[in-house]
């Protein structure tokens, strides 16, 4: 028994060594994976914080290279051959960067394809890209001897649009009325012009030789030409905020029966502040549109030529629309000052009248007034009134040559009267009254697509004014 117990004692003994003899063994063996995860874990470290400044990298190259291509935009309008200059250094810029940026990247090949920068009408677009192989220092332990990195960086810039608006502004006699129903009412109240066809009172201001409803109303009662001058102030105001200079051209254009110039295209905000008198609000002043409401004699002649100017009597737009557009300096994109992308704002009732006050020398129509103002010429005469829609197939020419025709439809008011008799002023009433409500359609028709807007008071027309500015912006920088 004394031998069986010695016996299982050294064998107990032999067993506990042998089990201390393993742990270091089993150790080793457990501290392998451990230091492999460990250095995984500083390859992959590494690797982040590559791709971290590699990111950052490709995004300050990209909004480089739309940053650089704008300024050279803006700096060099009327170079030869721009968009590929602009282009090639917003490129060279990108590239610069993103290496000056990449220059502490630890142990990395780095792969920089040539940025893409590209335009899209007013949009610039970047986009950079790379890729790039980081050594692993324990991957290659684990079969992994580098860890691949790529990504791709996007940006966009709007390049400064060079616009030109052209305002056609009527400024026949259905301007004269008052802006509103109540306006309209206390006019009739005070004037007798016409007073055979109007016993309830006229509610035009007549502003022909012989007529007072101008005089009652003008400073009194708002018309209609008086909202749309200062509609017309207010977008000059607005245009005296350029991106760059001479971004934005304004050019005043009123028209009867035909179109006269009292502010050619320009951007010079004090001439056209002057010129539209914009100083003088209504009703503290009597506005450049209202004095040029159709006086009986073309306004705005050249040369003491009464054939040119405004002429009197009617409303063409069939003469003033291919007038307009033999006026626009240039149908360029908007990409520069030599080549501004066009924006004629028509603003009217759309009331045509191919009715003329006038007379002729040397076979030419002229409009001299009567008695004629103009030495030589013979008084003008009546060829009777002729009301009808505007005929929008005459917008087609300046939209096909590359305007963008924004209307502003004032819609024409109902003219209330004592039908008394069948005299040529009641029968044109009642035509005109008859078809107001579908000028809107052929307007509709007149307009590019989505620019007919309506406005029928005076803070409307303002704010509908400003929305056809706001709107050509918008086209400006993301269309062609």
């Amino acid at each position: 028994m004394p031998r069986l117990l010695t016996t299982l004692s050294d064998r107990g003994a032999a067993f506990g060594s042998a089990r201390r003899g393993s742990i270091p063994v089993l150790f080793a063996l457990g501290l392998i994976p451990m230091v492999g995860l460990i250095g995984l874990g500083i390859d992959y470290g590494v690797a982040a914080s590559d791709k971290a400044k590699l990111d950052m990298a490709a995004d300050a190259a990209a909004v480089a290279a739309v940053v650089t291509a704008k300024a050279y935009y803006a700096a060099n309008a009327g170079q030869a051959d721009l968009n590929t200059k602009a282009i090639a250094a917003g490129i060279s810029r990108a590239t610069n960067a993103f290496r000056a940026n990449t220059g502490n990247v630890a142990l990395a090949d780095i792969s920089f394809p040539v940025p893409q920068l590209t335009r899209n009408g007013q949009t610039l677009t970047a986009v950079v890209t790379y890729s790039a192989a980081v050594k692993n220092s324990f991957g290659p332990l684990f079969g992994s001897p580098t860890t691949t990195l790529s990504n791709t960086a996007k940006a966009s810039a709007d390049i400064a649009s060079y616009l030109d608006f052209y305002l056609l502004l009527d400024v026949s006699g259905s301007m004269g009325l008052p802006t509103s129903s109540s306006g309209m009412q206390q006019l009739a109240l005070v004037n007798r012009d016409m007073w055979g066809d109007y016993q309830q009172g006229c509610q035009f201001a007549c502003h022909f030789p012989g007529n007072t409803g101008w005089g009652l109303a003008a400073g009194k009662i708002q018309l209609r030409s008086d909202a749309v001058n200062n509609a017309v102030c207010s977008l000059i105001q607005r245009a005296s905020n350029p991106v760059v200079p001479n971004q934005y051209r304004i050019g005043l254009y009123p028209f009867v029966n035909q179109m006269g110039t009292l502010a050619s295209i320009t951007s010079n905000i004090a001439t056209l502040n002057k010129t539209a008198q914009c100083g003088t609000d209504w009703p503290l002043g009597k506005l450049a549109l209202t004095n040029l409401l159709d006086t009986g004699s073309t306004q705005l002649a050249t040369n003491n030529d009464p054939s040119t100017g405004t002429g009197s009597g009617g409303t063409h737009f069939d003469t003033v629309l291919p007038q307009m557009k033999a006026a626009i300096a240039a149908f360029g994109d908007g990409s520069a000052a030599n080549s501004a992308k066009p924006f004629v704002f028509l603003v009217t009732d759309g009331m045509q009248n191919d009715q003329n006050f006038s007379s002729f020398k040397n076979g030419k129509r002229v409009y001299p007034g009567s008695p004629s103002l103009f030495v030589g010429y013979d008084g003008a005469g009546w060829d009777g009134s002729q009301p009808k829609q505007i005929d929008p197939t005459n917008c087609d020419a300046l939209k096909k040559a590359g305007a963008t025709v924004s209307v502003l439809y004032i819609p024409y008011n109902i003219i209330t009267f004592m039908d008394l008799n069948s005299n040529t002023v009641i029968t044109e009433n009642k035509k005109v009254n008859a078809f107001s409500p579908t000028l809107s359609t052929a307007l509709t028709a007149c307009a590019s697509p989505g620019f007919l807007f309506i406005a029928d008071s005076s803070d409307g027309i303002t704010s509908a004014l400003n929305a056809m500015f706001d709107k050509a912006l918008q086209v400006a920088r993301l269309t062609q």
